[in-house]
């Protein structure tokens, strides 16, 4: 009776196991892009970053380049568009986790992110530069004059992986302030709290226009592709996105997002 019972209960779990794995490949089996359009909404992750992405002082709205570009794909899928905005070191781990669907944050497109993510094709290309206040008196054309300084960057961003790669380049030292926002960077190069920023050029032209008292010193000394981040595993959602850059490319759709943010 009890060996009866074992391969009774032997034979239910197989069963189980069966029924559960035949379930789990019908899910699988299922399109990502067709979750999307069932879930009704394109989930999206980002952060503040002028004019990629920032919260309108007016509305409160989550507006800017990146956000437009997001609700071009919402638009092509049928659904509806959230956006979430968080601090940026936040953002690839949601991604990771699945929290999101995809995150467009101005991101640079970077070996390190490629290991934990995927990234898209690039939908546009920019670069770091060197910012100082007008009336600083040093000469700074490059990561090189800052010997001593105190440069603010924005923490865990690329500024800071290229100023902390300057001072070994370069046989130098220098003090790296790390800040949430870039923002909070020019806000204290302005009242003289750190004396050089490093950022990236396209979001710096922006800020420029609020910040009067600082502007750019150097040509842009590094290339970078901004790119879209998606779980690995979701080829099928990339694919989409690459093709939606490919034409948005193409179409004038980036020459007329460019006007409206960038010029």
């Amino acid at each position: 009776m009890k060996k009866r019972l074992l391969v009774l209960l032997g034979l239910c779990l197989l069963v189980s196991g069966s029924l559960f794995a035949q379930a789990k490949a019908e899910i699988s089996s299922v399109s990502a892009l067709q979750r999307i359009k069932e879930r009704g909404v394109l989930t999206v992750a980002t952060g503040t970053y002028v004019p990629f992405e920032y919260r309108d002082p007016k509305t409160n709205e989550i507006v800017g380049f990146d956000v437009d570009f997001a609700k071009i794909l919402a638009k092509k899928l049928g659904v509806e568009l959230k956006v979430s905005d968080m601090t940026f070191t936040s953002i690839i781990p949601t991604i990771e986790n699945g929290e999101y669907d995809f995150a467009i944050a101005a991101m640079y497109d970077t070996p390190a992110r490629r290991e934990v993510v995927l990234m898209s094709d690039s939908y546009m290309e920019t670069g770091m530069v060197l910012v100082a206040r007008k009336d600083f008196a040093k000469n700074i054309t490059s990561l090189a004059d800052c010997e001593g300084l105190r440069v603010g960057v924005k923490a865990g961003a690329t500024s800071q992986m290229v100023a902390e790669q300057g001072m070994k380049d370069h046989g130098i030292k220098y003090t790296i302030v790390g800040y949430e926002e870039t923002i909070g960077c020019i806000s204290d190069l302005v009242t003289g709290r750190i004396d050089v920023v490093v950022n990236d050029l396209l979001n710096q032209l922006e800020l420029n226009k609020v910040s009067p008292e600082v502007h750019i010193v150097s040509e842009p000394f590094t290339h970078a592709n901004l790119s879209i981040a998606v779980k690995k595993g979701n080829e099928e959602l990339m694919d989409f996105i690459n093709q939606t850059i490919g034409e948005y490319k193409t179409d004038g759709t980036y020459e007329t997002l460019y006007d409206k943010w960038l010029d």
